[in-house]
């Protein structure tokens, strides 16, 4: 062999027997260990929660502002501080979503004149007062909303729709607000809400204008229907019910039959005022619809001899619920009221009518009212709890 071949044979013979000495012996060779390595689980998603929203809801009754209410308001500038005779109840409201009481007396403009019965006028400041304390659901539709006529129906309209914080209904300026059906929003919560009268005391709207004052005796179909359409709408209806026999603690046939069949058609809350006395409170539908029959005056300087009595004229409810809506993961939706409370006001006055004001029961004293005590609880068992004594005593 020549002396190069040699010596490359020399070089490459040890490589090539190291290498098929391990290529044949790998087999039997123990395996390098490797590192184990972290496997990264994908950490499982949380389950989706259901989502609930809440709405609640204050209520006091008729605003009977009459002539000695204005005339104890009234200060020496010629403006008016209701401050005295409405911060026992009123300051309450601006804690709640929503609050509402009926505007008895129409706002039909100051320059009517300030008026009482039996056709009432009262200062347009009142209705500026109850809406800077919270004062957001308010009716104008009852008994005395023609008391100035088609004038004063068209300035109380224009003063409402001035005040961008209330919602209001019960007067219309055309057959198409009266048939609309408006739909709010507040916290998540849709709502509607509409107010209709038995009758405006036999005053009837000018000829061409009978769109003016929702009235439902005649037209109980059209106030059904609205509150069918208004269920497909949205999540809560709230109606305003000025209907009922005045000075009597318990509903009369009418209210009865009309209250099943407002819940029927969708109504989840049913506020009733007129009766100027305060009226049961009763779950229908296997509590989801509830109605307040009548939650009486919550501020007034009516007379009551011969009538009723003084503590039954100047007793009022004020009541709160709140309406709560669950949106489940699947899609499917599901609401209810629930927390109903009722607790009692009253509205003291002078026998002269000099100074009057509104408070809770918890604020009277026995020189304001002797006994209050006793007529207090006599109140919840035969009128609050007198159809359902579920309700729960005491706002929080």
């Amino acid at each position: 062999m020549r002396p190069f071949v040699k010596y490359l044979l020399i070089i490459l013979i040890p490589s090539l027997c190291t290498v098929l000495a391990d290529t044949a012996l790998r087999p039997f060779l123990r395996p390098e260990t490797e590192e184990p390595q972290e496997e990264t689980a994908e950490e499982p998603a949380e389950p989706e929660k259901p989502v609930t929203s809440t709405l609640s809801l204050y209520m006091i009754g008729d605003a009977l502002v009459q002539t000695p209410n204005d005339w104890d308001a009234e200060r020496e500038d010629g403006t008016y501080d209701w401050s005295s005779q409405m911060d026992g109840i009123a300051d309450i409201a601006s804690s709640y979503d929503l609050a509402f009481y009926n505007q008895e007396c129409i706002l039909g403009g100051d320059y009517l004149g300030m008026t009482s019965f039996p056709h009432f006028n009262c200062p347009q400041s009142y209705g500026e007062y109850m809406v800077s304390k919270g004062f957001n659901l308010v009716s104008v539709a009852n008994n005395h909303s023609l008391d100035k006529d088609a004038e004063g129906c068209i300035n109380s309209h224009a003063f409402w729709e001035e005040q961008k914080d209330a919602v209001t209904s019960g007067i219309n300026m055309s057959w198409e607000e009266r048939q609309a059906v408006p739909v709010y929003e507040k916290n998540g919560i849709t709502y509607a809400f509409t107010a209709w009268t038995y009758d405006t005391n036999g005053w009837l709207p000018p000829e061409g204008m009978e769109y003016l004052v929702n009235t439902y005796r005649g037209s109980e179909e059209e106030l059904l229907q609205w509150v069918r359409t208004a269920d497909t709408k949205a999540d809560f209806v709230i109606v305003s019910m000025h209907w009922g026999t005045e000075y009597t603690h318990q509903p009369d046939e009418e209210q009865l039959r009309l209250a099943q069949q407002l819940a029927d058609a969708g109504a989840d809350v049913i506020i009733g005022n007129h009766a100027h006395h305060t009226q049961p409170i009763q779950w229908l539908n296997d509590g989801k619809t509830i109605c307040f029959y009548a939650l009486g005056n919550m501020l007034s300087a009516q007379t009551y001899e011969g009538i009723c009595t003084w503590e039954e004229l100047n007793t009022g409810i004020a009541a709160s619920l709140v309406m709560e809506k669950t949106e489940n993961p699947d899609g499917t939706v599901t609401k209810q009221v629930r927390d109903v409370r009722a607790d009692l006001i009253f509205t003291y006055n002078t026998e002269v009518y000099t100074h009057m004001f509104s408070v809770f029961y918890k604020d009277l004293t026995e020189e304001m009212m002797p006994g209050h005590e006793d007529w207090y609880q006599w109140h919840i068992d035969n009128v609050i709890h007198a159809m359902d004594p579920s309700i729960h005593v005491g706002l929080q």
